[in-house]
């Protein structure tokens, strides 16, 4: 009877392991397509996440984690990508309403990757229905920070957590 019981505890245990990670990675879905490019190199940023952000002028935000690496499972993803964990990144933090607040520039190229940026990337079509966000964030011309040169032009769909 005992090891029956232990049995069951494990099956029971393995069971909740593989609906965390379900979860985990219908979490992480979303697409990313378009260029983002550091010091002329081009970075492919394939996982694009949505996490909530406090409330920027009273108003719902989030934070929109693009990156190279897949951000499944990970506590903290805006944090991991700010320092290069989920490899080439670009973290957006936007209103229910779709302004950029704050942008983190974290390509690998970069001397100064994981700078702050607010005023170069713009964003079009932003849209919030249902359980998804999507949208285009893009810039003009390239911008320059302290020497590095960088420039994105992206378009968005993810899944609101």
């Amino acid at each position: 009877m005992e090891r029956g019981t232990r049995q069951g505890k494990l099956a029971g245990a393995v069971l909740i392991a593989g609906l965390l990670l379900t979860a985990t990675a219908g979490w992480s879905a979303g697409q990313v397509t378009g260029t983002y490019v550091g010091n002329g190199k081009e970075a492919k940023l394939a996982y694009a996440l949505v996490v909530p952000h406090e409330p920027f002028d009273g108003e719902p935000a989030y934070t929109i984690i693009l990156s190279e690496k897949n951000p499944a499972g990970v506590e903290k993803p805006d944090f991991d990508a700010l320092f290069g964990k989920l490899g080439h990144a670009l973290v957006i933090s936007v209103t229910r309403k779709g302004e950029i607040f704050s942008t983190q520039v974290c390509h690998q190229a970069l001397a100064k990757s994981g700078f702050s940026s607010v005023g170069p990337l713009l964003v079009e079509n932003f849209k919030i229905e249902g359980k998804q966000l999507s949208g285009r964030f893009y810039m003009k011309k390239e911008d320059e920070f302290f020497g590095d040169k960088w420039k994105a032009d992206l378009t968005v769909k993810a899944a609101l957590p």
